[in-house]
C-alpha cells in the first residue's frame, strides 16, 4: 500500500488519478465526459506502464522488444477501454475520445502530468494524422494537432 501511495505522489500523477475518478463519476450524468475519461485513463496506463515499467526496468530483453510488447498491451487496453465506454456511455463519446488520443492529446498530457518539458521534436508520432503526412513533428505542430483533435471531438459530441 505504501508503494501505491508513493507512486500516486509522483509528480502530478495524483491529479491524473483524481481527474479519472471525477470524469468517471460525471460520465454517468453526462456521457460526453466519457471521451475525456478515455484519454485520462489511457494516459494513466501510459504513465504507469511506460514511465514506471519500461523506463525504470532492468535490461534483460532488447529495448525494441520491450517497447513493442508494451505498445501491444497499450493498444489492447485502449481498444478494450473504447469498447467499454461505447457500451456503457455512448459510441459517440468513445469515438471522440479516440480522436483526441489519435491527434496526440494523451501524449501531451503524459508530459504535463509528469511535469516534463514537451520535446522539441516528436519522432514517434507518425501514427497521428499530421505525423502520417509530415513524419516528425515539432512542438508547435503537435500542440496544433491536439487542439484540432479536441475541436473535432467537441464538434462530434455537440451533434
Amino acid at each position: 500500500m505504501i508503494e501505491l501511495i508513493n507512486i500516486l505522489k509522483y509528480r502530478l500523477l495524483w491529479l491524473n488519478f483524481i481527474l479519472v475518478l471525477l470524469t468517471a463519476a460525471l460520465s454517468f450524468f453526462y456521457a460526453d465526459f466519457a471521451a475525456l475519461l478515455f484519454v485520462l485513463l489511457s494516459n494513466l496506463f501510459d504513465i504507469l506502464g511506460y514511465h514506471f515499467a519500461l523506463i525504470r526496468r532492468t535490461n534483460q530483453l532488447p529495448e525494441k522488444v520491450i517497447i513493442r510488447s508494451y505498445r501491444v498491451n497499450q493498444f489492447m487496453f485502449d481498444l478494450l477501454l473504447l469498447i467499454l465506454i461505447a457500451i456503457q456511455f455512448s459510441w459517440i463519446a468513445a469515438l471522440s475520445g479516440f480522436i483526441m488520443k489519435w491527434f496526440g492529446l494523451q501524449d501531451i498530457l503524459y508530459y504535463l502530468f509528469l511535469q516534463k518539458e514537451l520535446p522539441e521534436l516528436w519522432t514517434w508520432m507518425k501514427w497521428t494524422p499530421f505525423g502520417a503526412i509530415k513524419g516528425n513533428l515539432n512542438r508547435f505542430e503537435i500542440i496544433i494537432q491536439a487542439i484540432t483533435g479536441m475541436i473535432i471531438a467537441i464538434l462530434i459530441l455537440l451533434n
